[in-house]
Protein backbone atom coordinates (compact mmCIF):
# COMPACT_ATOMS: atom_id res chain seq x y z
CA UNK A 1 0.00 0.00 0.00
CA UNK A 2 1.40 3.51 -0.60
CA UNK A 3 1.15 6.33 1.65
CA UNK A 4 0.35 9.31 -0.17
CA UNK A 5 2.39 12.75 0.46
CA UNK A 6 1.02 15.21 2.68
CA UNK A 7 2.74 18.92 2.34
CA UNK A 8 4.17 20.05 5.69
CA UNK A 9 2.51 22.42 7.84
CA UNK A 10 3.88 25.51 8.05
CA UNK A 11 5.29 26.78 11.35
CA UNK A 12 3.26 29.67 12.43
CA UNK A 13 4.58 31.12 15.59
CA UNK A 14 2.74 33.28 18.58
CA UNK A 15 4.16 36.58 19.36
CA UNK A 16 3.30 37.69 23.05
CA UNK A 17 3.13 41.77 23.00
CA UNK A 18 2.72 43.28 26.60
CA UNK A 19 2.76 46.54 28.02
CA UNK A 20 6.05 47.12 29.98
CA UNK A 21 5.63 50.42 32.32
CA UNK A 22 5.75 53.00 29.38
CA UNK A 23 6.63 51.17 26.38
CA UNK A 24 5.36 47.68 25.19
CA UNK A 25 7.89 44.46 24.86
CA UNK A 26 7.12 41.26 22.68
CA UNK A 27 8.41 37.55 22.63
CA UNK A 28 8.09 35.12 20.04
CA UNK A 29 7.56 31.14 20.75
CA UNK A 30 7.06 28.17 18.09
CA UNK A 31 3.89 26.32 19.37
CA UNK A 32 3.91 22.42 20.27
CA UNK A 33 1.27 19.97 19.62
CA UNK A 34 -1.16 18.75 22.77
CA UNK A 35 -1.03 21.97 24.20
CA UNK A 36 2.97 22.32 25.59
CA UNK A 37 4.01 25.88 25.73
CA UNK A 38 7.33 26.57 24.87
CA UNK A 39 9.87 28.95 26.60
CA UNK A 40 10.62 32.16 24.00
CA UNK A 41 12.99 31.58 21.46
CA UNK A 42 12.98 35.54 21.18
CA UNK A 43 12.03 38.22 22.79
CA UNK A 44 12.20 42.56 22.30
CA UNK A 45 11.45 45.34 24.46
CA UNK A 46 11.64 49.43 25.01
CA UNK A 47 8.74 50.11 21.69
CA UNK A 48 7.17 53.64 22.58
CA UNK A 49 3.82 52.50 20.54
CA UNK A 50 1.84 49.12 19.81
CA UNK A 51 2.56 49.98 16.29
CA UNK A 52 6.40 50.38 16.53
CA UNK A 53 6.26 46.35 18.19
CA UNK A 54 4.65 45.30 15.11
CA UNK A 55 6.99 47.18 12.78
CA UNK A 56 9.74 45.11 14.29
CA UNK A 57 7.95 41.97 14.58
CA UNK A 58 7.46 42.03 10.81
CA UNK A 59 11.14 43.23 10.70
CA UNK A 60 12.25 39.85 12.56
CA UNK A 61 9.94 37.45 10.99
CA UNK A 62 8.68 38.52 7.61
CA UNK A 63 11.74 36.70 6.05
CA UNK A 64 10.87 33.53 7.38
CA UNK A 65 6.75 33.68 8.08
CA UNK A 66 3.79 34.81 6.30
CA UNK A 67 1.27 34.44 9.34
CA UNK A 68 1.57 34.37 13.42
CA UNK A 69 -0.68 33.64 16.16
CA UNK A 70 -1.08 37.23 18.07
CA UNK A 71 -1.75 37.67 22.10
CA UNK A 72 -1.94 40.77 23.19
CA UNK A 73 -1.79 41.00 27.34
CA UNK A 74 -2.30 37.86 27.99
CA UNK A 75 -5.55 37.38 25.09
CA UNK A 76 -5.31 35.44 21.80
CA UNK A 77 -6.46 38.36 19.38
CA UNK A 78 -6.23 36.03 16.40
CA UNK A 79 -3.90 35.42 13.52
CA UNK A 80 -2.18 38.53 11.53
CA UNK A 81 -0.31 38.33 8.04
CA UNK A 82 3.03 39.83 8.46
CA UNK A 83 2.53 42.05 5.03
CA UNK A 84 -0.37 43.66 7.27
CA UNK A 85 2.12 44.16 9.94
CA UNK A 86 4.54 45.97 7.63
CA UNK A 87 2.20 47.95 5.68
CA UNK A 88 -0.67 48.99 8.30
CA UNK A 89 0.77 49.11 11.79
CA UNK A 90 -0.85 51.22 13.42
CA UNK A 91 -4.29 49.98 11.74
CA UNK A 92 -3.16 46.31 12.94
CA UNK A 93 -2.80 48.25 16.57
CA UNK A 94 -5.67 49.72 16.68
CA UNK A 95 -7.35 46.56 16.02
CA UNK A 96 -5.74 44.03 18.42
CA UNK A 97 -6.06 46.83 21.16
CA UNK A 98 -10.24 46.50 20.77
CA UNK A 99 -9.79 42.58 20.08
CA UNK A 100 -8.11 42.88 23.25
CA UNK A 101 -10.89 44.95 25.19
CA UNK A 102 -13.23 42.65 24.15
CA UNK A 103 -11.80 39.53 25.57
CA UNK A 104 -10.77 40.85 28.96
CA UNK A 105 -14.52 41.79 28.70
CA UNK A 106 -15.63 38.99 27.68
CA UNK A 107 -13.87 37.19 30.72
CA UNK A 108 -14.83 39.96 33.32
CA UNK A 109 -18.71 38.97 32.32
CA UNK A 110 -18.25 35.48 32.39
CA UNK A 111 -16.50 35.45 35.68
CA UNK A 112 -19.79 37.81 37.22
CA UNK A 113 -22.11 35.67 36.00
CA UNK A 114 -20.10 32.40 37.39
CA UNK A 115 -19.85 34.38 40.89
CA UNK A 116 -23.64 35.18 41.23
CA UNK A 117 -24.61 31.73 40.15
CA UNK A 118 -22.53 30.49 43.00
CA UNK A 119 -24.21 33.10 45.01
CA UNK A 120 -27.20 32.01 44.05
CA UNK A 121 -26.53 28.48 44.66
CA UNK A 122 -26.66 27.00 41.30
Amino acid sequence: MQRTKEAPRRLQPVVELRKEGASYAYSVRAPRSKGVIPPSSYSSSGFVTLADALRDVARALGGDFNRIYVRLEGYCVGERDIAELQLTPEKVAAALNADCLAASAAEQATALVLETERFNGR
